[in-house]
């Protein structure tokens, strides 16, 4: 079974974890204090190389983990960041478009039973299910980083579903994660100092990162377990 603690045990204990989180967290910062300014020309510019890194470590750290490299982050390099984020984005691009497409279509009907949050539920349940085709697509890219893996249309449509049970499960366990240690940090510097403190800004910057290279490295392991063997690469 996928665990949140392997999860983070890998995260932090790779090599030069910290130096590469450290590195990470820059524009990330940057991007937050250039908003807290209201400068958004630089915000904007800054904000899509922030993307793009945050994108490649989660591909990266998916791929990293799900064939055995003995690492899973990858180095501070922006051309490979670039590289990885752009390939990507073109795979999976499409998809996340037409997702989106088909989800607007869909919520725009309207449910007619008298059941009260019926339009809600109904929404909710077209997001998740479209979400878990899109994640699903972003897994199997991911491991191989081939183009025609995210477009295995057999292969989604029999593990999106149980990929979505999965990351449901996940989600809470991040969260409280994130609880025990962002929220013990954010107590210390709320009594002591300031939550505005660029200190725990940076923090916070670097929190961000791990949680991304937490998130690849469960997905991951979703995939090894419920992906069958005989369709992986």
């Amino acid at each position: 079974m996928a665990s949140i603690k392997d999860a983070v045990e890998e995260a932090i204990n790779d090599d030069f974890a910290f130096v590469k989180y450290f590195l990470y967290a820059i524009p990330v910062f940057i991007c937050y204090m250039l908003f807290s300014q209201g400068n958004m020309g630089w915000f904007y510019f800054l904000g899509a190389f922030t993307v793009l890194m945050l994108i490649s470590i989660l591909i990266t750290c998916i791929y990293n983990v799900r064939n055995g490299q003995n690492y899973v982050l990858p180095t501070f390099n922006i051309i490979t960041f670039c590289i990885t984020a752009f390939k990507a984005i073109f795979a999976i691009g499409p998809i996340l478009g037409l997702g989106l497409w088909i989800g607007n279509m869909l919520v725009a009907i309207k449910i007619p039973i008298p059941v009260p949050n019926i339009q809600l539920i109904y929404a909710i349940i077209v997001w998740l299910i479209l979400g878990s085709i899109i994640i699903t697509s972003l897994i199997l890219y991911s491991k191989t980083q081939h183009l025609k893996d995210a477009y295995n249309l057999v292969l989604i449509s029999n593990t999106c579903m149980d990929i979505l049970v999965a990351i449901i499960f996940f989600i809470p366990q991040l969260l409280l994660v994130n609880g025990l240690f962002i929220g013990i940090i954010a107590y210390l510097f709320a009594v002591f100092l300031s939550l505005e403190n660029p200190i725990f800004i940076f923090l916070c910057s670097m929190a961000l990162a791990i949680n991304v290279a937490i998130t690849g490295n469960y997905l991951a392991q979703i995939d090894y377990e419920l992906v069958p063997r005989d369709n992986n690469n």
